[in-house]
C-alpha cells in the first residue's frame, strides 16, 4: 500500500470588498435628507460630503455604510417648517432662511436644471463664498460630484444661509502672491473670543479697518485658484492648522464648480474669503514645502478610507483630485500630515 501523500494546508483566498456604488451614494444621500444641515447649534453637517468623497476614494460598499451609521448618531434631524419665498436681496445670510432656500433651489432646478441653476446662483454666492466656514461653497461642490439634484439644492441652500460677505476695495496696485500675504500679515489682530467659530473669526476679520483695503488686490491670473491651493497645502503641511485645512478644501471645491464660474476668471469673493480664512486661521503662511513626502497614494488613500474623522477623509480626496490637475507634491505631504502613516 502506497503511503498517502501529506496534504499541504493552503492559504484561504480572502475576496475583495466589493467597492461602494453611485447607485449606494444616492440612496445615502436620499436618505440623509431628513437630517439638519447643521447640528449642535452652528456646526455643519458633513455627512454627504464624506459619504461623496469615501466613494470615489474607494471605499467598501460595507465601509461606506459603516461609517455613514457611526456618523449619523450625532446629527440632528431636518426641522419640519413650510417654507417661505426667498429672495437673493433680502434673505442671504439668514440661517433661519435655509428651508426656503431648499425648497427654492430645488424648484429651480427640476424648473431649468442643474447647470442653469448654478450659473444663477453663482454670481451673488462667490461674494459670500466663505459662508459658515467655507462649506456651504464645498457641500456644493460635492454635490456636483455626486450628481445628486436634491444634495445640489442642500448644498446651495446651505451657501445662500449663511452667506458671508467680506468688505473690499481696489484702492491701491494689485499684490503678487508673496506681497499680498505680507501685507495681511500686518494688519492688526481684531478682537474676539478664544475658542471662537472660524466664521466667526472671519466676520471679525471683515469688519477690522484696513481688512478691505488690503484683501481685494491679490493680483489674479489664470493659475491663481492654483497657486492659493498650493499655499494652503503647503501651510498645512507645516503647521496641521485647522482652519487652513478648510481653505485646501474650499479650493477644491472651486476648482469643481469652474465650469460654472461667472467669468474665466477667479472670482474676486473667493480670494478675499481665503485672506479671511488665512487670517482667522493665525497660521504662518508657507510658500515653500517643508519637506517631500514620502508615502505613496495608494496608502494614504486606504488610511483614509478607514478613519473616522471626517476632515481627514474630505482631505485626502481634495488634495488626490488636486493632484491630479496640478501635480505636485504638496498634496501628498498635506495628507501626510492629516495621516502620519
Amino acid at each position: 500500500m502506497f503511503p498517502q501523500p501529506r496534504r499541504i494546508a493552503m492559504p484561504m483566498k480572502t475576496a475583495t470588498p466589493a467597492p461602494a456604488t453611485l447607485a449606494q451614494l444616492h440612496h445615502l444621500l436620499d436618505a440623509g435628507a431628513a437630517l439638519s444641515p447643521t447640528y449642535r447649534g452652528r456646526l455643519s453637517n458633513h455627512l454627504p460630503m464624506a459619504q461623496q468623497a469615501l466613494l470615489e476614494l474607494g471605499a467598501s460598499v460595507e465601509r461606506l455604510q459603516a461609517w455613514s451609521e457611526a456618523y449619523e448618531t450625532q446629527l440632528e434631524p431636518r426641522v419640519s417648517a413650510r417654507p417661505a419665498s426667498v429672495g437673493f436681496e433680502r434673505d442671504l445670510g439668514r440661517p433661519d432662511s435655509e428651508v426656503a432656500w431648499h425648497a427654492h433651489f430645488a424648484a429651480r432646478i427640476e424648473a431649468v436644471g442643474s447647470a442653469v441653476t448654478l450659473r444663477e446662483a453663482l454670481p451673488v454666492l462667490l461674494d459670500g463664498a466663505g459662508a459658515i466656514a467655507f462649506h456651504g461653497l464645498i457641500r456644493t461642490g460635492h454635490a456636483v460630484l455626486a450628481g445628486h439634484e436634491g444634495e445640489l439644492a442642500a448644498g446651495l441652500a446651505h451657501w445662500a444661509a449663511h452667506h458671508l460677505p467680506l468688505p473690499t476695495t481696489h484702492d491701491g496696485p494689485p499684490l503678487a502672491l508673496a506681497d499680498w500675504l505680507q501685507a495681511l500679515r500686518q494688519l492688526p489682530r481684531p478682537d474676539y473670543p478664544a475658542g471662537s467659530f472660524i466664521a466667526d473669526r472671519m466676520r471679525a476679520w471683515g469688519t477690522s479697518p484696513d481688512f478691505a483695503a488690503v484683501a481685494g488686490r491679490l493680483l489674479h491670473r489664470p493659475d491663481t485658484l492654483r497657486d492659493l491651493a498650493l499655499l494652503a497645502a503647503r501651510t498645512y503641511a507645516a503647521t496641521g492648522n485647522f482652519t487652513v485645512l478648510h481653505l485646501l478644501t474650499a479650493c477644491h471645491a472651486m476648482s469643481v464648480l469652474e465650469p460654472w464660474w461667472p467669468t474665466h476668471d477667479l472670482a474676486r469673493g473667493f480670494s478675499v474669503a481665503a485672506a479671511a480664512g488665512l487670517l482667522a486661521s493665525g497660521a504662518a503662511p508657507a510658500l515653500t514645502l517643508d519637506h517631500s513626502p514620502s508615502c505613496p497614494w495608494p496608502a494614504l488613500i486606504a488610511a483614509a478610507c478607514e478613519h473616522d474623522d471626517v476632515h481627514v477623509i474630505k482631505l485626502t480626496h481634495a488634495a488626490w483630485r488636486l493632484d491630479r490637475r496640478w501635480p505636485d507634491p504638496a498634496w501628498r505631504r498635506a495628507v501626510e500630515r492629516a495621516i502620519p502613516l
